[in-house]
Formats: C-alpha cells, sequence, structure tokens
C-alpha cells in the first residue's frame, strides 16, 4: 500500500454518520475488492496511519480488527497486516453445488477428473447407499474441483450404476454432475444431509490441494435423496480449512419454516 496514494485517496467525511473507523475500514474493504490492494500487499503500519490520520490508536486498531473478522486481511505479530486470500463461502442450510457456488462469489469454477469409473461398491460404500448384495454396481467420480484454477476441493462421488447406466462416458472435465443426472437421467435432487468434519489433511490429499501435509481442513461427507426417497449420492469431499468458511442462517423459533439443524459434539474418553 502506498503511503503518498492512500494519503491522496483517502479523507474522513465530517458530515457522516457513520464512525471515522467505519470510515477507514469501509474504504480499506472497497481497495481489496476493486484489486487496488492485492492479496499478500502489505498495509501502512497502525502506528503511520495514526499519523497520517491524526486519529487514535484505538480506531484504527477498530478498523483493522473489522476487516480481520472478516477474514480480508491478517495480522502477524511484528511483521504488519497484509491482504488475505479470500476464501470461498458457503452457505451450509441450503441445497448447492459447486459450479454455482464457485459462480455465486465471482470465482470460474473448474474440474480436474482424477477417477471416472464403474465399480463394485464395497461395504462401507454398499451401506452409505443403502444398495442390496445383489446390486452393488456404482459409478465412482473423483475429482480435484477448482476457482480460479486454485485446487479447493477434493471430492469422491459414489453413484448407484442402475440409476445413470452410461455416464462414465461422459467428460466431467468439463461436464455438470448434476447438470447430467438432472437432464439426461431426470434425477431430481430432493435433499440432503451432510457432516462436516475437522481433519489434518493427509500427505497424498495435500499433494492435489497444493499444501502441507497434517494442515487443517474440513472432512464434508453428503448423502443425498431424490424426491422418491432413494438415496442417489454418497460424497466424501476434503478441503483446506484456510480456503472455506461455512456460513449458517440461524433463526429464532424456527421463524419462516426454516428446517432446524442438529449438531452434535463426539467426546473422546
Amino acid at each position: 500500500m502506498d503511503v503518498e496514494s492512500f494519503k491522496r485517496d483517502f479523507h474522513f467525511d465530517p458530515v457522516s454518520p457513520s464512525p471515522r473507523y467505519m470510515q477507514l475500514y469501509s474504504f480499506i474493504k472497497h481497495q481489496i475488492k476493486a484489486g487496488v490492494f492485492k492479496v499478500n500487499d502489505q498495509l501502512i503500519a497502525e502506528n503511520e496511519l495514526c499519523e497520517i490520520l491524526n486519529i487514535s490508536r484505538t480506531t484504527v486498531r477498530l478498523a483493522m480488527d473489522q476487516l480481520i473478522n472478516e477474514g480480508l486481511i491478517v495480522r502477524y505479530r511484528g511483521k504488519g497486516s497484509f491482504v488475505a486470500e479470500e476464501k470461498i463461502r458457503r452457505k451450509i442450510n441450503y441445497l448447492y453445488n459447486f459450479t454455482n457456488n464457485m459462480q455465486e462469489v465471482g470465482a470460474k469454477p473448474s474440474s480436474i477428473v482424477l477417477e471416472s469409473v464403474v465399480m463394485t461398491a464395497d461395504d462401507f460404500i454398499a451401506q452409505k447407499l443403502a444398495l442390496p448384495a445383489t446390486n452393488r454396481k456404482v459409478f465412482k467420480l473423483k475429482r480435484l474441483r477448482c476457482a480460479d484454477e486454485t485446487p479447493l476441493l477434493l471430492e469422491t462421488t459414489y453413484i448407484p450404476y442402475y440409476l445413470c447406466e452410461g455416464i462414465e462416458q461422459n467428460n466431467f472435465d468439463k461436464a455438470s454432475l448434476y447438470l447430467v443426472l438432472t437432464h439426461e437421467y431426470n434425477l431430481n435432487l430432493f435433499h440432503a444431509e451432510e457432516t462436516i468434519e475437522a481433519i489434518l489433511i493427509e500427505k497424498d490429499h495435500a499433494e492435489y490441494l497444493q499444501c502441507k501435509k497434517k494442515m487443517a481442513g474440513y472432512g464434508i461427507e453428503r448423502i443425498s435423496h431424490l424426491d422418491n426417497g432413494y438415496i442417489f449420492e454418497y460424497t466424501k469431499s476434503i478441503t483446506r480449512a484456510d480456503k472455506c468458511v461455512f456460513k449458517l442462517d440461524l433463526y429464532k423459533n424456527n421463524q419462516n419454516n426454516v428446517k432446524q439443524m442438529e449438531f452434535s459434539r463426539l467426546l473422546n474418553p
């Protein structure tokens, strides 16, 4: 961040009802969103901002804390504050798919297919999909999901093959799995159960996600149902914790008929 440019471009509005810290916060946020301040750019030191703007350290700290809380900047002890990499924000109280989610936040989604096969499900996958012992054939699709060419999600999906025979012939580097299931196989997703667990990313997964092994991440398990009640999908995903934020809207007394979500904590002895 250039000091002279900051002096030129930012001035407090003396008639604004917004407090000074909010004006400073709003300006820096706008500059980050507009790409003027770029990822990893160092911000002007807090004590220097105090001198430039003739304001208290408390005012500067309030503005910076707000930016940190929103994930726009990060503060390192002894080094200063820097523009943070933007995290993908996912609402978890409505149905979504990766492609739509990325487009909503202005990112360009892409996929790299790592495996696309028809196989016999093991006992674990068969149980998740409620498959009978006599019909365990499934379609397995393993993909690396990216936003703006940055790996975000390592995703493995299993679908009962009797619901989607021939689906392995599609090119899922480009095609949307959900669109193919909807348009070609007339499968209508009705609801899904999703479990999100804090994990440490293992070495083989870290290589795909371009991160350090044992880095904090999320393990996401999804079981999806059709409108007739049948289970049609089991997906296990792994994502980096520094790249994803989950958002949940909460309502008092289940207002607006929003389905309540249940949370449980597993305590290890």
